[in-house]
């Protein structure tokens, strides 16, 4: 599959209501509209058409267009749980995180991103990295990438450490300024609290705390 035709069939799936509506939620912008849930069925079916390497150098052309589709796109080409060499994708995906511009693509990117951290947790530092940037996209993008943490039933000793560790600052992300970010921070936690009570109930009592304190 080429490039042209990846954008000649999103182009097909578009719809100009939703596009006006994207274009008033996240600014200009060039928008296809394509439903989410469209988006999702093509991506599962590119995913197995489509095989590494060629699926990273499609993914990056659709990056490159600059539409807001084709870069959502370009993430769940990449969302995949086992990817063998999988150094280059990660690479790619921090990346496109630093060039993100709405909470969308960084989503999108979070879900693919997410999946690389749970096979190499040593990639965690670069989440470490996000969670204390100045730009509120860069620390929502935090929390989505370490998301599949807050969602293991069973974790291992080492992942259980790698929670531990978002829990240091997760603290004052239910508690940042921007509303968003903030919101995004209570939704890892109450993913927590389905199969660990205590590390959520902690948490909440930690913010507690500080709020009393001011």
């Amino acid at each position: 599959m080429t490039p042209q035709e990846a954008l000649a069939a999103l182009q097909s799936e578009g719809d100009a209501t939703r596009a006006a509506d994207l274009s008033t939620r996240f600014g200009a912008g060039d928008y296809i509209g394509v439903a989410p849930a469209r988006l999702e069925e093509i991506a599962r079916t590119w995913r197995q058409d489509v095989a590494f390497p060629e699926r990273l150098d499609l993914a990056r052309a659709l990056w490159e267009s600059d539409i807001f589709d084709a870069r959502v796109m370009a993430a769940k080409l990449l969302t995949q749980a086992r990817i063998k060499d999988d150094a280059e994708i990660w690479d790619q995906i921090c990346a496109w995180i630093a060039q993100a511009r709405n909470w969308a693509e960084i989503d999108a990117l979070g879900a693919a991103g997410g999946r690389r951290i749970i096979v190499d947790l040593s990639r965690m530092a670069m989440v470490h990295d996000l969670a204390t940037s100045e730009r509120a996209l860069d620390r929502r993008a935090a929390m989505i990438l370490s998301t599949p943490l807050a969602k293991l039933a069973h974790p291992s000793k080492d992942e259980l450490n790698a929670i531990d560790d978002v829990l240091f600052w997760l603290t004052h992300a239910l508690q940042d300024a921007d509303k968003d970010v903030a919101r995004t921070a209570d939704t890892w936690v109450r993913a927590l609290g389905k199969h660990d009570s205590k590390r959520a109930k902690m948490v909440r009592r930690v913010v507690e705390m500080r709020k009393s304190d001011v």
